[in-house]
């Protein structure tokens, strides 16, 4: 009789029992899981063992470990789940995949079996098993996921049930914790938190990639939004910065909210007209944004998300002057008006100031933009008109233009003398029109002649309202015969000299 031996292990023999109450050869490369969740498997029951075996004491080597399972995980998973879910990133309408509780049941098996667990960051990235509030299933592979609002750990958050309602109306998803155990490292390293501002905006900017998110202008919500995410330091963190301009947070000028993107952003000042603005400011590569609009809650500082904050005087350089001429007569006039009541008095004072570059440079662009449309239809900076009240001015319209009639009151040539307008002939002016006299070019050459002479001897006795003649002027001017004097051949001398002078007429004779 021969005389067998106990083995000393099982594999070869038929002592497997498995899950489905079928007993089977212990096989060292076909091995099972050792787990208490296996009625969660049923398509896979073969590969568990029988649930009250689990109550012997047995080597676990004989069973599927963490080291050598994954093989056999997937191809259970690949057995129980439908196909829709693996590898997919977002699954709407979990409930049709799924009967009754077994997701939950399943959660249970992914929390608490060692092997499971172990797998859990692979499994969460291959199969959409984040349950969310609204119903979907996403995998860790989606670039959106769902945002934990509390963890199981933590306490609630009073201060953020606000923003949560804003953003669940958005289409934010939020994990359903009801199923999904968000302490897990994997869910909880991955998903984001409601209490991390960062977080929640790079998923709020993957929410509007993939719906396009917007607010309608007054919604309690865009104001509630913007004062969550203003907690983030956005001085301090570059990347928040680019993300947050990829949302529509921003209003601009018209009232619309716009994403800023990569474009050139200014806030528009208070202090500058909006006339005409429609017509150029399409025309320019750049947004413009409300000074006061919500985004401002993001930070104290414009810069700190690469907004340039204009003064007026940038805007009327940059942008208004070279686009005047867009501009229609009323809007022109609307534009000159406010920078003579309201602009114009303290930069004047200021460009005189030592680090006032911008206030000098606006009183020079506004004495050179073309802004007055003369009789011509032509329009003109101020210093190619003249002051309507110097006669002299007035007698050469084909020299100096007119003020048109709108601009010819005493508001209005206080502040074009301050910018260039020809309050009087030049000394250039009074020669170039002395030597038109000279040649006999005006109409009525007496009269002509009669005003010239009245003004530059007004202007050789009256030095204090007029600038003293420089000696080159009065050289050349005495060059020229614009005198035009009386016949006074008919007069004679009241007493006539003793001796006459060879160079006196008398009776026609020298």
């Amino acid at each position: 009789e021969k005389q067998m031996e106990f083995p000393s292990s099982p594999f070869g023999c038929p002592l497997l029992l498995t899950a489905d109450s079928m007993l089977r050869v212990f096989d060292e490369k076909s091995k099972v899981f050792a787990s208490e969740y296996s009625e969660n498997f049923q398509s896979s029951l073969e590969k568990f063992l029988r649930h009250d075996m689990l109550e012997l004491n047995y080597v676990k080597s004989y069973f599927l470990t963490t080291e050598d399972s994954k093989e056999a995980l997937c191809s259970v998973l690949n057995d129980e789940m439908p196909e829709e879910l693996c590898g997919c990133e977002v699954v709407v309408q979990a409930n049709q995949y799924f009967v009754g509780d077994w997701l939950k049941k399943l959660w249970d098996c992914l929390r608490n079996d060692p092997i499971f667990c172990h797998h859990l960051p692979f499994i969460l990235e291959n199969w959409a098993l984040l349950l969310t509030e609204e119903n979907e299933l996403y995998s860790l592979k989606s670039s959106l996921l769902p945002l934990i609002s509390v963890l199981r750990s933590e306490s609630t958050y009073p201060q953020y049930s606000a923003v949560i309602e804003v953003l669940k109306r958005l289409g934010m998803p939020f994990l359903n914790q009801a199923v999904v155990e968000a302490d897990q490292e994997c869910v909880k390293g991955k998903c984001p938190h409601i209490t991390s501002c960062q977080e929640t905006l790079l998923n709020l900017l993957h929410l509007h990639e993939k719906i396009h998110i917007s607010f309608k202008q007054g919604d309690p919500g865009f104001d509630t939004l913007v004062g969550y995410l203003g907690e983030i330091n956005f001085r301090s963190c570059d990347q928040s910065v680019t993300r947050v301009l990829q949302l529509p947070l921003f209003e601009d000028v018209h009232g619309k909210l716009t994403a800023l993107g990569d474009n050139k952003t200014y806030a528009w000042p208070d202090n500058v007209d909006d006339s005409g603005r429609d017509r150029w400011i399409n025309k320019e590569s750049a947004i413009f944004l409300n000074m006061h609009g919500s985004w401002k809650k993001l930070v104290s500082s414009p810069s700190d998300l690469r907004i340039e904050k204009l003064s007026s005087e940038d805007v009327y350089i940059r942008f208004i002057f070279p686009h005047f001429k867009l501009l229609s007569k009323e809007e022109r006039y609307k534009q000159l008006q406010h920078i003579r009541d309201i602009l114009f008095s303290p930069i004047k004072a200021r460009s005189g100031m030592i680090g006032e570059s911008s206030a000098r440079n606006f009183v020079n662009a506004l004495k050179n933009v073309p802004c007055i449309e003369g009789d011509d239809a032509i329009l003109r900076p101020v210093s190619d008109f003249c002051n309507p009240k110097d006669l002299v001015l007035k007698a050469f319209p084909h020299y100096f233009h007119k003020l048109p009639n709108d601009f010819i009151y005493v508001g209005w040539i206080k502040f074009f003398s301050k910018i260039g307008l020809k309050k009087f002939p030049t000394e250039r002016d009074l020669l170039m029109l002395c030597r038109d006299v000279a040649d006999g070019k005006v109409n009525d050459l007496r009269a002509t002649s009669s005003l010239l002479l009245d003004n530059i001897l007004n202007r050789l006795t009256d030095k204090h309202f007029f600038p003293e003649f420089s000696s080159y002027f009065l050289s050349k001017v005495s060059e020229i015969p614009f005198v035009l004097a009386a016949n006074l051949s008919h007069l004679t001398w009241v007493l006539p000299a003793a001796s006459p002078s060879k160079y006196i007429s008398i009776d026609g004779e020298q």
